[in-house]
């Protein structure tokens, strides 16, 4: 029998806030908890009510009748210090994996990349720093590049 179970997601949801004089205080489902300082949150007047409608938002109430939102994502690098370094590995991956395909797509077509880029309509330099997977592309830029490659734009984002 399982001494401890984790919920797909758990870090997503959000099951308590609290208004404190430090800060707005969280707790999400995976246990970690954390204090998020008002100053940081950039409010426009002091919170006097918290509503937690949902797990992904916390609506803050303010002095002058105004609602703020604040989402998950947000609160959750105060409750997990390496909340934003898991991010930017997520992101690093998503743009090498990006850049793997459209690499294969350009030269099964036998394109240089400044032929790509010629077709595509952008500057080489992108296309290099897309495939090298330093750069995240524009909406418009994967639009260019798969209409340059004559694919599907799915092509470009699914394997």
């Amino acid at each position: 029998m399982a001494t401890a179970a984790y919920v797909k997601g758990a870090e997503r949801m959000l099951t308590r806030a609290e208004i404190t004089p430090s800060g707005l205080k969280v707790r999400f489902a995976d246990g970690k908890e954390g204090m998020a300082p008002l100053g940081e949150l950039r409010l426009p007047a002091r919170p006097v009510g918290v509503r937690l409608p949902n797990p992904h938002v916390v609506y803050l109430t303010l002095a002058n009748r105004e609602t703020i939102e604040v989402p998950w994502d947000f609160l959750r690098h105060y409750a997990d210090a390496d909340y934003e370094r898991r991010e930017r590995e997520k992101g690093a991956r998503g743009r090498r994996a990006l850049g793997e395909r459209l690499r294969r797509l350009r030269t099964a077509q036998g394109l240089s990349q400044a032929e790509l880029a010629k077709r595509a309509g952008i500057a080489r330099i992108s296309v290099a720093r897309i495939e090298a997977g330093h750069q995240s592309p524009r909406y418009e830029t994967l639009e260019k590049l798969a209409k340059g490659l004559g694919v599907p734009m799915e092509s470009l984002l699914l394997d």
